[in-house]
């Protein structure tokens, strides 16, 4: 009965730690997010509104938790000495397929207001290399994230 109860308090604190190491990752994905809208000096309205979009359908946040994560990541961000911070959780707590998908919203945040600064692709390219990412999948993140975004972007009927 005690080795019992032990292995449930074993099983139940190993879950509370999985879900608080997924929470700090989450939340490190975001803080990258952010950090990809003010990389070019400029945070745009678009950027913060794809960042909230995406916080809900990309990373499955419920919408009453995405106030208090991105307030997390924006405080994070603000701490942050290096990219390691991010890239470290994710590097442990990542497939392969949720890399390419961390890249991927990247991308979407850097369109999100028309427009790619040098710097919004530097920081992409960096942490793309840092996470392991093969440049030929950095490179189709960011022609589906463009494809994406002409996609929703109404074309100019001129």
């Amino acid at each position: 009965m005690i080795s019992y109860i032990k292995r449930l308090f074993e099983d139940t604190t190993r879950e509370n730690r999985q879900n608080a190491d997924s929470q700090e990752t989450l939340i490190a994905c975001l803080a990258l997010l952010i950090e990809v809208s003010k990389s070019d000096h400029d945070i745009d309205p678009q950027e913060i509104q794809q960042i909230v979009t995406l916080a809900g359908s990309h990373f499955n946040v419920a919408k009453e938790q995405q106030s208090q994560l991105l307030k997390l990541a924006k405080s994070l961000s603000k701490q942050a000495t290096s990219l390691y911070e991010y890239t470290s959780l994710v590097n442990e707590q990542y497939s392969d397929d949720e890399k390419y998908s961390l890249i991927l919203a990247m991308w979407k945040v850097a369109f999100a207001d028309g427009r790619i600064d040098r710097y919004e692709e530097h920081l992409i390219r960096r942490v793309a290399d840092l996470i392991y990412i093969p440049h030929i999948q950095f490179i189709q993140a960011k022609h589906d994230a463009l494809e994406a975004r002409q996609r929703l972007t109404p074309r100019d009927s001129t």
